[in-house]
């Protein structure tokens, strides 16, 4: 097998690979349950819609304070 037909095939396979360890929609859901329960998100009254929250600091005149997390994202 030639290095150029090497590397497409790693290239075309790659993916798969990466896909494999990828967590279910319900282990998402569970791990941003579990990041909402954080002390931090008590503190304060938080918008966890960004569309609505931008169109309250639009309104109020407020900066957005946004924390962004992909360990739930799919």
């Amino acid at each position: 097998m030639t290095r150029a037909v090497a590397a497409v095939l790693l290239a075309l396979l790659a993916p798969a690979f990466a896909l494999a360890g990828e967590p279910s929609q319900d282990e998402l859901k569970k791990k941003k349950e579990e990041v909402l329960k954080d002390a931090f998100l008590k503190k304060a009254p938080w918008n966890l819609d960004y569309d609505k929250a931008l169109a309250e600091a639009k309104k109020t005149g407020k900066p957005v304070f946004a924390y962004f997390s992909r360990s739930y994202a799919p």
